[in-house]
C-alpha cells in the first residue's frame, strides 16, 4: 500500500504542466482557474496546434473538454501510456519516504496557497464581469445600428424586440501576452472595431458576461477577419467573456415560458425565430435563447463516460474517445425553467456528427423531467439552420422550422 504522503510527494514532484509538457505545446491560459492550455496529449492529433484550448491544467490537476476525461498527473500517464495505476507511479519515478510531519505542513501550506488562488480568482472574475457590465450599459441598442444591418440584411433573420442585443463601435479584441513578474495574466490588443454583444445572463438574471461579434459590414457573412500581426494567425470573431456555464442570452424572452427553443449560436436561434415569425406561428408563451456552445447546451457528460469515435484516431493512430451520453450533475449547464413543457434543442449540422448526437443525447437526458417533451432539430449534414433557412428562401419555399 501506498500512502496518501508518499502520493502527495509523487504529485509534488511531477507538476502536471510539466508532464503533460512533454508531449504536447502547452501555453498560458486567460482563464483564472487553470495554469496552462492546449492540445490534449491523449488524443489531440496536433500535439503542437496553437489554437487548441481542449487541454486545461494546473500544476496538481487537468481536465479535457473534448475527451472528457480529468484527473491528477497518475491519471494522466495512466491514459497517455496506457498504464496502470502501479506502472504510471513507477513511470513518475516511484514513491520515496516521506517524513509525515513535513509533509503535514506542507499540506497545510498547500490548503493555504489554493485558499488564496480561489479568492484571487472570484476577484478576477467579479472584476470581470463589473467590466464587461460597463460595456453593455454603455451599448447602443441594437436598432439602427451595424448589428442590425448584419442580422437582418447579411444573415436576413428577424430580431425580436426583447432580444438582449446591443452594439459597441470600439471593442477592442484581446489575446494573452504571458503574465508578469506577479503572474498576472498580460494581454495585447491586437484589433479594435464595431462589434455585436449579447448578454450573458444567469438562471437569476444577472448580468455574468458578453458573448462578443466583431463586425465587418464589408465581410459576405458580416464578421471581422481578425489576424494577429506578431503570429499572422486569424482569430475568431467572436468570443465569450465573463461567466458562460448555466448561463444563457435571452433572444426571445418570455417570463414563464411553456416551451422553450435552444440552440449554440444567436444567428442559429434567430434564423429559426424568423422561420416560425415569417409562417406565422404563434410566439405566445415561448422562449428562444442560445447557449453560447453546445457544451453549455448538454453540459459536461460524467468523468468517464466516453464512447469510442469510428473514424477518429488520436497522434498515435488509436481511436480516439469523445464525450459520452451521460451527463455531469455536478457540472453546471443551461438551466431550463421548471415551467417549460415543451423543450426543443436545436442540434449543429456543420460539427462532428458522431459527437454532437452524443451532445445531444446527453442534453436530452440532463433537462428530461416527468411531463415535459423534449425534441432534437437537426438540420441537414453540414448546414445549420442558417444555411437551410437561407437556401428555402433562394428557392421560394417555406423553411422548416423546430
Amino acid at each position: 500500500m501506498i500512502s496518501e504522503a508518499a502520493l502527495a510527494d509523487l504529485r509534488r514532484r511531477n507538476p502536471v504542466t510539466e508532464v503533460a509538457g512533454k508531449w504536447v505545446s502547452l501555453r498560458r491560459s486567460s482563464s483564472p482557474k487553470w495554469q496552462m492550455v492546449g492540445p490534449c496529449p491523449i488524443h489531440s492529433p496536433k500535439p503542437h496546434a496553437k489554437d487548441s484550448t481542449a487541454f486545461e491544467c494546473d500544476a496538481e490537476r487537468w481536465v479535457c473538454a473534448s475527451c472528457g476525461k480529468a484527473g491528477d498527473v497518475i491519471a494522466l500517464v495512466m491514459e497517455r501510456e496506457h498504464k496502470s495505476f502501479p506502472e504510471a507511479v513507477e513511470w513518475l519515478g516511484g514513491v520515496q519516504d516521506v517524513d509525515p510531519a513535513e509533509e503535514a505542513r506542507r499540506a497545510l501550506a498547500a490548503a493555504e496557497k489554493k485558499r488564496q488562488q480561489e479568492a484571487a480568482s472570484a476577484r478576477y472574475r467579479e472584476e470581470e464581469r463589473e467590466r464587461l457590465h460597463r460595456w453593455w450599459k454603455h451599448g447602443q441598442h441594437w436598432r439602427g445600428t451595424p448589428v442590425e444591418t448584419y442580422l437582418r440584411d447579411l444573415r436576413g433573420v428577424d430580431i425580436p424586440a426583447t432580444a438582449r442585443l446591443r452594439y459597441r463601435y470600439d471593442a477592442p479584441f484581446t489575446v494573452v501576452d504571458g503574465k508578469d513578474e506577479r503572474g498576472a495574466v498580460q494581454y495585447r490588443v491586437i484589433h479594435r472595431g464595431p462589434a455585436m454583444l449579447g448578454a450573458i445572463t444567469a438562471p437569476d438574471g444577472r448580468f455574468s458576461g458578453l458573448h462578443i461579434t466583431w463586425l465587418d459590414l464589408d465581410q459576405p457573412k458580416g464578421k471581422a477577419v481578425i489576424v494577429d500581426p506578431n503570429t499572422g494567425e486569424v482569430q475568431p470573431a467572436k468570443k465569450m467573456r465573463g461567466t458562460k456555464q448555466g448561463c444563457v442570452i435571452e433572444l426571445l424572452r418570455c417570463a414563464s415560458p411553456h416551451m422553450l427553443v435552444a440552440g449554440e449560436g444567436i444567428e442559429t436561434v434567430l434564423s429559426v425565430y424568423t422561420a416560425r415569425l415569417r409562417r406565422g406561428l404563434s410566439m405566445d408563451g415561448i422562449a428562444m435563447w442560445a447557449a453560447g456552445d453546445l457544451g453549455n447546451l448538454a453540459g459536461a457528460a460524467a468523468i468517464g463516460c466516453s464512447e469510442r469515435h469510428p473514424d477518429l484516431k488520436d497522434a498515435a493512430g488509436r481511436t480516439r474517445r469523445v464525450p459520452g451520453a451521460i451527463p455531469d450533475f455536478d457540472r453546471p449547464a443551461m438551466v431550463v425553467p421548471d415551467g417549460v413543457g415543451d423543450l426543443r434543442l436545436l442540434a449543429d449540422g456543420d460539427s462532428d456528427q458522431f459527437s454532437t448526437r452524443l451532445v445531444m443525447d446527453r442534453a436530452v437526458a440532463r433537462h428530461a423531467r416527468e411531463g415535459r417533451r423534449i425534441s432534437v432539430a437537426w438540420p441537414e449534414p453540414g448546414l445549420d439552420f442558417d444555411d437551410m433557412r437561407r437556401a428555402a428562401r433562394n428557392a421560394g419555399q417555406p423553411a422548416e422550422v423546430a
